[in-house]
């Protein structure tokens, strides 16, 4: 399997972890979460605030310690950006929301599309810096990848 297929999976994934999980807009309307894979689409305007709330799942690094074990461990994190207008500035509250729901949709999947799994340790992590109205948090990650070995050759 590919990093890319495993972008992929993940978003997939997601998705299926937020179904039905919707955030209010600052006009009141119900707002389903966008998920995007490695970068978010470029602005259209300078206050473009359409791509909020979203999920970016991304890749950072991989390594295969040895061609024996016949597994990759890829580096993943999942971004979550919101924006909660409200005075109270208590909009890290979805974005652990939307966190919780997946990490525990990953650790009750197990396996995903019968070829990757997250590996511990899973760390999860809040923006530090008040940036009103927007909000940020994250997870990071392990998935393990199996790959292919090479071919003995019988005589």
């Amino acid at each position: 399997m590919t990093i890319i297929e495993l972008l992929d999976a993940l978003a997939e994934e997601s998705r299926e972890a937020l179904k039905g999980f919707c955030l209010r807009s600052a006009k009141g309307n119900e707002i389903p979460i966008n998920i995007y894979t490695q970068n978010l689409p470029l602005k259209e305007e300078k206050n473009d605030e359409k791509l909020y709330p979203y999920v970016c799942v991304c890749y950072e690094s991989s390594d295969i310690e040895n061609a024996h074990e016949g597994k990759e461990l890829a580096d993943i994190y999942f971004v979550v950006g919101i924006i909660d207008k409200e005075k109270d500035n208590q909009g890290f509250r979805d974005v652990l929301q939307i966190l919780e729901r997946l990490k525990q949709h990953f650790f009750r999947k197990g396996i995903i599309k019968g070829a990757f799994r997250l590996e511990y340790p899973v760390k999860t992590m809040l923006q530090e810096e008040d940036t009103y109205p927007y909000f940020m948090g994250g997870i990071q990650a392990k998935c393990e990848l199996f790959i292919i070995t090479e071919e003995e050759e019988w005589i």
